[in-house]
Order: structure tokens, then sequence, then C-alpha cells
């Protein structure tokens, strides 16, 4: 337990339920049985009498409370009873009106260690545990979205009325729970509480009991804010050195010249290493303080042991940012986590900002900046900017992207250990980035909550940002921890952290990599609608089963519609949406069908996005810009994707080409294009250009 943990009595924690206007079941305190039956005459039987001591936090399994007591000789019984399972401590008892019994709920508030204060609604009672159907927000909420949350539990038509029941008084508990979600959020002592039963009638509701701990440690100091200016130089800094760097092709310190240099760094760089007077062809220093001109930026490559000389010299030449590449800090444990500190310190007094430890640094490839410790080809500029507290995304994913082009990039950072960098520092810089038009941020934890939140809400504000969490599981978790020393949360509160700020979640790095193409390519849909066609049944089938999951809408074809495409789908074919191409392609051939159906589809009104799935075969090959491009351009407000089953290396390339060269995100099955979409939707519904 800790130190400063207090735990309320049952009649202080219903007593401050009281005053923050949520409704408690009457009770009054007594130690005697004397004192309890005159509490039980002035209540009126039945009542419940219930241990009231700091000291038992868990009643109902200490046999500490007795429930529906109807006189004054089985009350006496059941005080002397408690007496002596209780001697051990000082004793009073809370005597409480028996309340009539009505839907339980569970309501509850607690300070999570990242994000602050959160509210919690579920079906309450004895089916707390067994069903676990909750819902979370982050607190406060008004009376408005804590009915919204209420409405989200899976068990909400017991609060609505169910089977002819009567409706019960959901207004009342959204009361509550907002009071609640209040008092959360204004007392910062305020550690957690848990009110189990709050019994809802069809008039009224009433908290039953209440548990509540406080923290009466100190607040934690946040940290003071720097400006996103700080974080410039890490993407194009005006000079650069390598503290490291080596003659040897295998080695990191090499490898980051290389890059650099075949990116087209345009600014002065410094290769420092103290055995060597040239390295690919640039002059070589032993130290920073020996280069003749200033530094802005250091990449720091060298041994762990090495590091605070290098710090040291780096502060007495003046450098303001370094890259620390160098591991075995909070990523390996306690007293790896206290050498960070050490160094971290040391760069904040000398007003130097450190990316990592454990950080390969940074890509922009409009400055030639590329630091990664991996050969990399040179990358197109573009809209995405990638946040990630791995080094992957500077290596094995930034050769993918320079490969295959999904997207092209503006920035890339490996922010490793977050001893001071952190994603909410580089989310306040992309978002005023003009070059960053979408951001994509791989998670293993957040510091600085509260900073995070704001920071993800004022940049969901003008651009999307899809958010891919590691931890969601207990063992992730513990990896998370293993890799850099983060603490990964509550995955439940995370997602109410991207519910809040306009966040887009994905699960893994297909739907990650999905979302980020169809952002940066089309138009934000101005509806859910979608219209879909492909070249095989099971293409239709999966469509509409991933719009179903997804919350798309699959809007019926109307007779204007279906009387255009009658000039393509033979008579006796079924036509509905997703519509099934194949007749038409049989009798008109693959690049006449399939653009006339797209163009029926297009021009209706309720359509607001296409999905066109191909089966990849000689057959289908046609010439996509010829086939599609006028039809695009008569509707630039509604988003297409392309999908597609199978086909050759050369038949899929013909695919992603045709369709990038029309700005069409191209995706290996249709349920990844509606999933994207998806996202879309969601996004656009954050910024109102869909009504919720």
């Amino acid at each position: 337990m800790k130190k400063n943990l207090i735990t309320l009595n049952e009649f202080e924690g219903a007593s401050l339920l009281r005053q923050s206007g949520i409704p408690v079941i009457d009770g009054i305190p007594a130690r005697t049985e004397e004192e309890a039956a005159a509490a039980a005459e002035k209540l009126g039987f039945p009542v419940a009498l219930k241990i009231c001591s700091e000291a038992v936090v868990h009643k109902t399994e200490r046999g500490g409370v007795a429930l529906n007591i109807q006189d004054t000789a089985a009350l006496d019984g059941a005080v002397r009873e408690m007496k002596n399972k209780f001697a051990d401590i000082p004793f009073a008892v809370l005597v409480q009106k028996m309340a009539p019994s009505g839907a339980e709920l569970i309501l509850g508030c607690r300070r999570d260690p990242v994000f602050g204060p959160i509210v919690l609604a579920g079906i309450g009672g004895i089916f707390t545990e067994i069903l676990r159907d909750t819902v979370i927000d982050l607190a406060p909420v008004d009376e408005k979205a804590a009915l919204a949350m209420l409405r989200r539990l899976k068990g909400a038509p017991l609060l609505e009325g169910y089977r002819s029941r009567e409706p019960l008084d959901i207004a009342a508990a959204a009361k509550a729970l907002s009071a609640l979600s209040c008092l959360a959020a204004e007392r910062a002592d305020l550690l957690e509480i848990d009110v189990n039963p709050f019994i809802v009638y069809p008039r009224g509701a009433v908290a039953v009991d209440a548990l509540v701990r406080l923290d009466a440690g100190p607040a934690a100091v946040p940290r003071k804010r720097t400006s996103p200016a700080t974080v410039a130089p890490f993407f194009q800094p005006s000079s650069m050195a390598v503290i490291g760097a080596s003659r040897s092709p295998g080695k990191g310190g090499n490898i980051i010249l290389r890059n650099l240099q075949k990116a087209g760094y345009r600014g002065a760089l410094y290769p420092i290493n103290p055995t060597v007077k040239e390295i690919l062809g640039l002059p070589s220093y032993a130290r920073v303080s020996d280069v003749p001109k200033p530094v802005e930026t250091a990449m720091v490559v060298i041994p762990k042991t090495a590091v605070p000389e290098a710090l040291a010299d780096c502060a007495a030449k003046g450098v303001t940012n370094i890259i620390l590449s160098t591991g075995g800090y909070s990523d390996t444990g306690e007293e790896g986590a206290k050498e960070q500190k050490i160094i971290i310190d040391m760069a904040r007094k000398a007003g130097i900002r450190v990316m990592g430890p454990n950080s390969i640094g940074t890509i922009n490839p409009s400055a030639g900046m590329s630091t990664s410790i991996v050969g990399l080809d040179p990358i197109r500029p573009g809209g995405v900017s990638i946040i990630g507290q791995s080094g992957v995304f500077s290596s094995g994913w930034a050769r993918w992207i320079a490969d295959t082009k999904p997207f092209g990039l503006a920035k890339v950072a490996c922010i490793g250990n977050k001893g001071d960098i952190n994603e909410s520092d580089l989310l306040e810089y992309l978002t005023g980035d003009s070059a960053t038009r979408t951001v994509g941020m791989y998670l293993e934890g957040v510091v600085e909550g509260k900073r995070f939140i704001r920071a993800a809400a004022a940049a969901s504000k003008t651009k999307p940002v899809v958010v891919m969490k590691a931890g969601r599981s207990e063992a992730g978790a513990a990896a998370v921890a293993s890799h850099t020393g983060s603490l990964a949360g509550s995955d439940a509160v995370f997602d109410a952290v991207c519910r809040r700020a306009g966040l887009l979640r994905v699960q893994n790095s297909e739907a990650f990599f999905d979302a980020l193409a169809a952002f940066e390519k089309l138009p934000l849909p101005r509806g859910n609608r979608m219209g879909a066609l492909s070249i095989t049944g099971m293409g239709c089938v999966a469509a509409t089963d991933a719009a179903e999951e997804c919350g798309v809408d699959l809007p019926a074809l109307q007779k204007e519609t279906l009387k255009k495409l009658g000039e393509v789908m033979p008579v006796w074919a079924p036509v509905r949406n997703p519509i099934d191409t194949w007749s038409a392609i049989e009798q008109h051939g693959s690049k006449k069908a399939t653009s006339h159906i797209a163009r029926c589809l297009m021009e209706q009104p309720d359509v607001d996005a296409l999905l066109i799935t191909f089966v990849l075969m000689p057959e289908s090959m046609f010439d996509i810009s010829e086939a599609f491009t006028e039809i695009f351009r008569r509707h630039p407000h509604k988003p297409v994707f392309a999908s597609y089953y199978g086909g050759t290396a050369r038949e899929i390339a013909h695919i992603h080409e045709g369709f990038a060269a029309l700005g069409v995100p191209c995706y290996p099955t249709p349920e990844r294009a509606v999933f994207a979409f998806g996202r879309m939707v969601e996004y656009a519904r954050f910024r109102g250009v869909i009504r919720k």
C-alpha cells in the first residue's frame, strides 16, 4: 500500500459524494447497539449495517455488511456479530436505509498515472466482475457526454426500457456521473472513488456504497514547457557533427555520414574521430570543440562510457541539439534510468535538447537530413510525418517507403527512450509545420500525459493524426518497459484519450500505413456512404462485411443508377451495391465495364466514396489513366479506393503505378481499403465535415 494513501470510511466517503451533488442513501454512524437502534428508528426499517472503518476496504468479503435487517432484535444481533469479527479495530458501524431494488450501475473515477483523472461507468452490483461492461472517459465530462457514455454500455437497453419494462432515469445517472467526474478533476489528492452499486430507478437514482482513496503525497511538478522552435534543428540543422564517425563501411558512424551525403544534406558536415584526419572526403576532427565553425546539431554514435565527456564538449562548443544513438539507459532498467537522468540533467543545464538515448534520429527528405544507422536511398518528399518510438521507422520501414512509394515523407523522428524530446515536443512542432499534412505516431508509452492530450487535440484540429500504440496487453506492456523504459499505461484509458483528442487509433502496422496513404492522397469524405464494385463475388462479400464492421453505409442503388447500369449489365444479372461486375465484363471487356460501372456509382448523389476491386490477371489489365481520369476529375470531393486479389509482381506494380498517377491508394484486400475509409470518416466527423 502506498505510504501516503488515505482511505475514507463509509460515512466520510458518502459525505464527500453528497457534498458534490451525488444522491446518497441516508445513513447514520453508530458505535453501540443503542446508537444503532436509535439510528434505525430514525431511518425506518428495513436497514443495512456496514462496518465503518478505513481499515476495512472490502467490507463484503470480510463479512462487514448485513442487509435487510427488519427489526431491533435482528439489528442488535448483527451489531454484536460485527463487534466480534472486528475486535482488532476501533468499532464503528454505519446504519443505512435499505435501498429498494433497481438497476445497479458502478460509477467510479481514478487518477491515471499518465493522463490524470478519468471517470468510469458500467453495469454494477454482483455483475461488475462477471460482465465487465464498462466505459471510460477523461474527466471532467458534462451531462451530455456522461449520457453518451452510459448509452455506449452493452447493457444500455436495461436503462432505456427493455422488453416492456419502464425506462429508468438515465438522466439522473448521467448527472451523478458528471458530478463525480468534476470532483475527480477538481481534487488533485483524489486517487480513486468506487461507487458500487449506484441504483437507478424510473424516477431518481442513489449511491449505496462508496470506496474513496486519497493520496496525501506532494503533487508532481510539471516540466517547464519548451518552444517548438527548439525541435527544428533536429530536422534542418544548419551544421552537423557526427561524433563517432568511422571509415569502416559497416559501422554506424560511417553509414550515417553516407546517408547524409546521399540524401543531399546541404549544411556543413563535420566527422568527429580522434584517430583519423579524413572520412568520406570530409576533414575529420578529434573533438567537437576543434571544429573551426559553429555546430548546431550533433549525432552521437559512441560507447556509453564516452557520452558524458562528449556531452560536455558539445556544451562548451555551443551545440543546441543532440541525437543520442547510444543505448543502455532506461531501456535496461532502474540503474540505467539513473544514468540517463544524469546526462539529461547535464544537457538541460547547458541548454541542449536531446533526442534519445537509444535514438537513430531523423529524416527530412526536403533538407537532405537522414541520420539512420541503416543505409537508405533518397526518399520522395511528401506530406506524411512519422513519430516513432522505434528505430524501424528510420530503417526497415523507411527503405520500404523509398522503394514502394505509398506516399512521400515530410519528417520522421525515432525518439527512443524520450529522456528529453518526447512525443508532445514533436507533435507541437509538426502541428505548425506547413510541410506536414498528415501525422503518424507509433507509441509504446506516453510521458506528460496532460500535455500530450493538449498537443494531440491541437494537432487534430488542423491535420489527421493516426496512432498505433503498443503495450495493449499486460505482456505487451512489460515488453515496452524493457524496450524503452516507458510506462505503457492502461489501454482503455488511451482509447479515451484518442476519442477526446480526435486521434485515429489503429491496431497494426498494415492499418497504420493504409490510413496514412488514404489521408495523404484523398479528400476528406462528406459522408460515410460507399459505392463498391468487384470482378469477384468474394470482393463484394468482403466489402459488405468490412463496411458493417467499420460503420460504413452501402447505399441502395437508385432507379436512375440502375437504368444507366443496364447499358452494360445483362438483364438476368442481380444488381446491388456492391456490384458484381463479372457478367458485364464477359460481354463488354474489363476496361469498358469497370469504367462505366464506376461512373454510374460516382454519379449517384448519395455515394460519398468509391471502392474498385480487381482480380489481377492478364485479361483485367488495361490503361487505368485512360479508363478513370475523366470520371475521377468530375468528382474531386469523392475519395476513390482501389483493391485487388492475387496477381504477379508485374501485375501488382501495374495496378499500383496506374492508380498512384491518379492519386488513388491501392490495397491488397477490400477490407483494408474499407478500414482506411472508416478512419477517414471518423476524422471527418471529428472535424465537422460529416455530422455525427
